[in-house]
């Protein structure tokens, strides 16, 4: 007989372990778990990713906004076809899931510290090359800082993800065709 969850945790606690055990069960989505969906969803969520600030910045709030949300659905697709394992507590992971996020992990932020010292690099050039007298004026809107941070934002939470599915094999075609 199954004890009655009594404060706030335990329900918690319980709750979770629910809601894990149903995205690992759930077939709704097969399509979106192929190697080649993983990765169109990947590039996807790249370029929506990156079109955050140009779309603040030339189309102002509204279009930002519209397009920041567009980034956020596409990483919500991609961890309903990655099953979340970038995202999911190690207790809730076998041997291989583990591996994969770890390997995942790594990876994602050695991607994220290449981009970093790539933009500052360019940005040092363009400092050297553009400013007179080593003074250089920017100016910048509210509207560019809060897409440049809705982007790195984005971003930074969806490489692990990005990162898992594009190296993870996904699941089987012939699972997908059947239905299983």
């Amino acid at each position: 007989m199954s004890r009655l969850r009594t404060n706030r945790q335990e329900r918690k606690e319980a709750n979770l372990e629910r809601r894990v055990e149903r995205i690992q069960r759930d077939h709704k989505f097969q399509r979106l778990r192929t190697r080649n969906s993983r990765r169109i969803l990947a590039v996807i969520s790249t370029l929506l990713c990156v079109a955050i600030i140009p779309s603040f910045t030339q189309g102002g709030g509204i279009v930002g906004i519209a397009v920041t949300i567009a980034a956020w659905c596409s990483w919500w697709v991609l961890r309903i076809s990655t099953r979340t394992v970038a995202e999911l507590p190690e207790r809730f992971l076998d041997e291989r899931q583990r591996a994969v996020r770890n390997r995942a992990y790594f990876y994602a932020y050695l991607i994220l510290g290449w981009i970093v010292s790539g933009l500052l690099a360019i940005g040092l050039v363009v400092f050297v090359s553009v400013s007179v007298n080593d003074s250089l004026t920017f100016t910048a809107t509210w509207v560019q800082g809060v897409g440049l941070v809705l982007c790195l934002t984005l971003f930074i939470s969806l490489l692990p993800s990005m990162v898992v599915a594009w190296s993870d094999a996904g699941e089987n075609r012939a699972e997908v065709e059947s239905g299983a």
